[in-house]
């Protein structure tokens, strides 16, 4: 490779600026030092189809490697260096703490290969120039960046590594020992099925896979613990398991087992499993509502006279405590207002919630903004953060892991954030074209986050507001399982409109990328209303995967209210799971939707799209779901008098199919229910429909369409008339749809 020197123009600059300073020579800055050395990337040379450019090294002919988790390195020379340091991180880790390469070469030396490191995972690197005068003279380092050098960032992401088996899995934890079993037993079709593994260096031997270590290290939530390494014996093959002692309360562990007869290091290990330790939970933490009025964060965000109590770094802190065991419960005080800055990792079960005796004393619940103030005193981009669930590898031992996480709960608390803006406030004829739409969740995961298995997570009698982008959302292509999933008793409004269409993700956006993923294994969503949030869906995973045998989902929705869902534009369907796993359950009963606009002048758009599933071996349990009249608008024709397309009843991609044949209640409880048999399926009718009017105190929106504020409420409009006309329809006898509404209690 010819040796490049740094004659930019932009050194070429310095130079010509310094050319009368004669104790400095063309390869020192004013400061005295080096120039920087820069790796060779696009942001730097402006050419796409470099050949030389930094990348894994299987994207590089003839570089010497073809491993997808080795990194190719060059970079420009600087005239007079006697040598260059490059280090390397793991992307989010401490340069100090947590390198994991520290090395110089010579100054001849423009390239070098990063070998052998974790796959899927981001390595940051910096570079060096070292001064024959001293360190004083070295030059700074790029690679550190900082806010003035954006481009001074070097990060790449080895690529993902192949299939391996599931040979180890952990039982019996305390809070000081665990047993690893394992199964060595090579299934029919290994050798297609884990061919990449084997040509790694994978051995079987007599139909068994080959292994002769088992290790369990400390996770990067505390890397400073001892680990432990076990090597096999003919006694532990027989026994099948080998015991662990000896380890530390609350702490988080990777087990492994690997074969130390393969060359590379990161081939040698089968599966991963993060395992926490056991320990006792403490008592309930009152987090109280102490206002600092020296905030630095609330003055930073122009929001100083916001009285609220920060805890993203409370939560934060809990999640790498080891002293502090799964399953603490937090108490936030009722009628006060909380805040968070920065998204939090959850890599530990906990609950957040209103304190309940606050809440029996008449209180209120507790207010958590998900981000405080705007980024400039103009007020035009509110900030916003969120939960994200999991976190990235941060260590060599956390490549591939699996985090094995306990219930987390999240009760009684309003969650907003404290500035925020949608499409309209953008774009709305009495909107802020200067303002930034708000790019946010409820809950979130790193694209690059590691594998989880979750056992519960539940969150009940909360309200949302200003969750623009999207509610809950997973993503990578890495295995995601979350046990029992619940969403019970809470109130959305002001929520998504994200762009013109209404989109950005859906309510529950299925990560749609690995087969071994079960978000839906038993998802609940009961006794909610979700007031007028355009989304891309409700519910969605549409990606046709080999599911393995025994996945399944199971969905129930029931007793919920539905104003004007995803009504922006078509075919934002409810249900968009088309090829679900077979075996799998789809119950949706006693729901009500309510098509609603401001009056005959207001010209809104009220889509509403059912279903689409196309995979059969599944059953359905729909029943009793009803609507009030809507109202009339510019589409010609509604199936079934409220779908504007693929309705619940579709003969083909609906619980419609075969004539009801898989609802357990028959084709005529797949068709939606007014009140007056219009669909000749209500041996109850009553003879008449209500209105949303009828209905509800007042349900208009606040703004006719066009209008920032077209898709925002009165919310307490939404109680019940208490009149004759309501209290005979079924919808009120028969308890349709989210019963707060009926019964007057609070929502807030």
């Amino acid at each position: 490779m010819k040796k490049y020197r740094i004659y930019l123009m932009t050194l070429l600059a310095q130079v010509m600026v310094f050319s009368g300073c004669t104790d400095k020579t063309d390869s020192y800055g004013d400061d005295g030092r080096l120039f920087m050395p820069m790796f060779r990337l696009q942001a730097n040379t402006n050419n796409s189809s470099d050949r030389y450019a930094c990348n894994i090294a299987s994207n590089i002919p003839d570089c010497g490697s073809t491993h997808v988790n080795d990194i190719m390195l060059y970079w420009y020379g600087v005239n007079g260096a006697t040598g260059y340091r490059i280090k390397s991180k793991i992307q989010g880790t401490d340069w100090d703490k947590n390198c994991v390469l520290d090395t110089i070469v010579n100054p001849e030396t423009l390239e070098i290969l990063h070998p052998d490191i974790q796959y899927s995972t981001g390595y940051s690197y910096a570079i060096q120039a070292i001064s024959p005068k001293g360190d004083a003279y070295n030059s700074k380092w790029y690679g550190y960046g900082d806010g003035s050098h954006q481009n001074d960032y070097v990060t790449i992401t080895t690529g993902e590594r192949y299939d391996v088996p599931n040979v180890f899995w952990v039982q019996d934890v305390t809070k000081e020992t665990m047993r690893v079993y394992f199964n060595q037993t090579a299934e029919s079709g290994y050798e297609n099925t884990y061919k990449d593994f084997i040509e790694a260096g994978a051995q079987v031997s007599n139909d068994k896979w080959v292994f002769d270590e088992i290790r369990v290290e400390p996770s990067a939530d505390n890397p400073d613990f001892p680990g432990k390494s076990h090597k096999m014996t003919d006694a532990d093959f027989a026994n099948g398991y080998v015991d662990f002692n000896g380890l530390t309360s609350n702490a988080a562990y990777i087990v492994t087992g690997q074969n130390n007869n393969v060359k590379r290091y990161f081939d040698r290990q089968y599966n991963k499993i993060m395992v926490r330790m056991q320990g006792e939970p403490g008592k309930p933490i009152i987090i109280p509502a102490k206002v600092d009025p020296n905030d630095t964060i609330l003055a930073q965000s122009f929001a100083t006279g916001l009285q609220a109590t920060r805890i993203d770094t409370v939560l934060v802190n809990y999640m790498g405590d080891n002293s502090m065991a799964e399953g603490q419960i937090f108490y936030l005080e009722g009628g006060k207002t909380y805040y968070m800055q920065t998204s939090v990792e959850l890599t530990k079960g906990f609950t957040l919630e209103t304190n309940p005796a606050d809440l029996a004393s008449g209180k209120g619940r507790a207010t958590v903004y998900l981000g405080v103030g705007t980024t400039t005193e103009a007020g035009i981009q509110g900030n916003a953060c969120n939960f994200m669930l999991g976190r990235n590898a941060k260590s060599s031992a956390e490549n591939g892991v699996m985090l094995t996480l306990q219930a987390m709960k999240f009760n009684n608390i309003d969650f907003s954030v404290h500035k925020y803006f949608n499409y309209m406030d953008k774009n709305g004829t009495d909107g802020n074209s200067l303002v930034t739409v708000t790019q946010n969740y409820f809950m979130n995961m790193s694209s690059q986050g590691l594998s989880f298995s979750l056992s519960e997570l539940s969150i009940k009698n909360c309200t949302f507001s200003g969750m623009v982008r999207g509610f809950i959302r997973f993503q990578g292509p890495n295995r995601e399982i979350i046990e029992k999933l619940t969403l019970d008793g809470c109130v959305f409004y002001d929520c998504g409109v994200y762009d013109v269409n209404g989109r950005g993700y859906s309510w529950f956006a299925g990560p749609g990328s690995n087969k071994n993923s079960n978000f839906f294994q038993h998802l609940s969503i009961t006794n909610n209303s979700f007031i007028d949030c355009p989304r891309h869906a409700f519910v969605s995973e549409n990606n046709n995967l080999a599911w393995p045998v025994g996945t399944t989902w199971d969905i129930d929705i029931e007793n919920n209210t539905f104003i004007n869902v995803s009504s922006r534009s078509k075919d934002r369907l409810l249900i968009e799971t088309q090829y679900p796993p077979s075996g799998s359950k789809f119950t949706i009963k006693k729901n009500l939707f309510v098509q609603v606009n401001k009056g005959s002048d207001d010209s809104r758009n009220l889509y509403i799209s059912g279903m689409k599933i196309k995979s059969r071996d599944i059953t359905y349990d729909f029943s009793d779901n009803y609507a009030t009249t809507v109202p009339a608008w510019s589409t010609k024709k509604l199936t079934d008098g409220l779908f504007t397309s693929n309705a619940f009843s579709d003969s083909q991609n609906g619980a419609g199919y075969l004539s009801g044949a898989l609802n357990a209640n028959g084709y005529g409880e797949t068709q939606i229910k007014f009140g007056d048999n219009l669909n000749g399926n209500e041996n109850d009718g009553v003879g008449y429909e209500l209105t949303p009017e009828d209905l509800f105190k007042n349900p208009a929106p606040k703004a006719a369409n066009g209008y920032k504020d077209m898709h925002r409420y009165d919310i307490n409009g939404f109680y019940y008339n208490n009149s004759s006309k309501v209290k005979s329809h079924p919808i009120f006898t028969k308890q349709i749809g989210d019963q707060r509404w009926a019964t007057g209690t609070t929502w807030k």
